[in-house]
């Protein structure tokens, strides 16, 4: 059976917090491993922040919406924003290779992104961006013994 999450904020930083705070429960309510419960909680702060303070900035009724959809196997994570258009993957990843002072600013939190997750994609859908997330739960690892629902 899948379990879901899914909430809503506007274009304020504050509400990146009140969307990680809430996973935090739902991630302890359905027994995820507190490693992929961290990441993922990375991974909303890096993704949520950048819409909040970028996609969002300005924009009157600017809103975002968290949706994530958790079964044995995996997570889905949807985040879908009124935002101006923005593919957070279009970018190439930042040369990790380079020392912090040779490295140009930017990139290294989607970097991350790509790191925890399993799959990523962007698509325009209308007036919406829509990112896709997917973090594979199929080791055996990921999941606390309550198994969620």
């Amino acid at each position: 059976m899948q379990a879901g999450f899914r909430m809503s904020i506007g274009a304020e930083l504050g509400d990146v917090a009140r969307v990680n705070a809430a996973f935090a429960g739902f991630a302890a309510e359905h027994g995820m491993e507190p490693e992929v419960r961290r990441g993922l909680q990375v991974v909303l702060d890096e993704l949520l922040a950048n819409i909040v303070s970028y996609g969002l900035a300005g924009r009157a009724g600017g809103q975002a919406t968290v949706d994530i959809a958790l079964s044995s196997d995996g997570l889905v994570v949807t985040l879908v924003d009124n935002g101006s258009p923005f593919d957070p993957f279009a970018r190439a990843a930042p040369d990790t290779t380079l020392s912090v002072e040779e490295r140009p600013i930017g990139g290294l939190g989607i970097h991350l992104v790509r790191q925890m997750m399993d799959e990523a994609s962007y698509q325009r859908r209308g007036d919406q961006n829509v990112t896709i997330l997917t973090k594979r739960l199929t080791d055996g690892t990921s999941r606390g013994s309550r198994g969620g629902e």
